[in-house]
């Protein structure tokens, strides 16, 4: 037990602990994150859309997307990432989930839109990076101080022995 209170009092694993307890807090530190979200509404007449803020959706790690889409009498197309999905909206509406931000043709009619985003920021994932140089300082650190306290011990048990 001694010689474990010893090493951990040897100044280059000392110093390796404390650069691995400060990686780990840094990395607990990058992962806080942060709510945002992004609402529009409105009237769509014949034409092409495209709905949203794209710096909103291009900044943010998007969580959901809501896209819910009313009319009394239209025709609507909705572009998501390649898939091309055709409404006929007659007194109805539609909820849709969209993979990405939607593009919306009305072929006919007036349609009234409610989009909603909600995503995540990090703004401190930053730190990450700077936990793992820390992280990998204080394994070196650890790991050569640990070398080096056996060589100091060894020697000391060979001394001992003479």
């Amino acid at each position: 037990m001694t010689t474990f209170r010893r090493a951990l009092n040897y100044p280059l694993i000392k110093g390796g602990l404390v650069f691995l307890a400060l990686a780990l807090l840094l990395s607990l530190v990058s992962m806080y994150s942060v709510e945002k979200s992004y609402s529009s509404q409105g009237t769509l007449g014949v034409g092409h859309h495209v709905i949203g803020d794209k710096d909103f959706e291009n900044n943010y790690f998007i969580t959901n997307r809501t896209l819910v889409l009313s009319s009394q009498n239209a025709s609507v197309i909705v572009i998501q990432k390649g898939r091309i999905n055709s409404y006929i909206l007659k007194n109805k509406s539609v909820r849709l989930n969209p993979i990405s931000q939607p593009e919306i043709s009305v072929e006919s009619g007036n349609v009234s839109y409610l989009y909603r985003v909600y995503g995540v920021d990090y703004p401190y994932s930053l730190l990450s990076l700077l936990a793992f140089v820390f992280m990998i300082v204080g394994s070196a650190l650890s790991v050569y101080g640990y070398i080096k306290f056996m060589e100091g011990a060894v020697k000391e048990a060979r001394e001992k022995r003479r």
